[in-house]
């Protein structure tokens, strides 16, 4: 299922976590919330292992640039920097073709 009219953009967050959880679960939801109700986002994947990943999809650049402009998430970001990640990286995407098969 295609998430919106082609073209459009994700964020590919890839980190890797600290020992001991610090309150990153509460602000990961809270983030996960808020980011529902920004102009432009169109939603979220995320898998964590070893690895985390998330990728969450936004119909502009401009929406992606308010989203890491938002005061509580820079504030996230901030402590995700200070304490939640040993490693992080971030990549902006433009997707262009997107295809699948779900044999539902």
């Amino acid at each position: 299922m295609q998430l919106t009219e082609l073209p459009y953009y994700a964020v590919i967050f890839t980190s890797k976590r600290t020992a001991g959880d610090n309150g990153y679960s509460d602000m990961a939801e809270r983030m996960e919330a808020l980011c529902k109700d920004q102009t432009g986002f169109l939603g979220m994947d995320h898998a964590r292992n070893e690895i985390g990943i998330t990728i969450s999809y936004w119909k502009t650049l401009d929406d992606i640039k308010a989203w890491k402009a938002h005061t509580e998430h820079l504030e996230a970001q901030r402590l995700g920097y200070e304490k939640w990640y040993s490693f992080y990286n971030v990549k902006i995407c433009k997707v262009e073709r997107e295809y699948g098969w779900d044999q539902l």
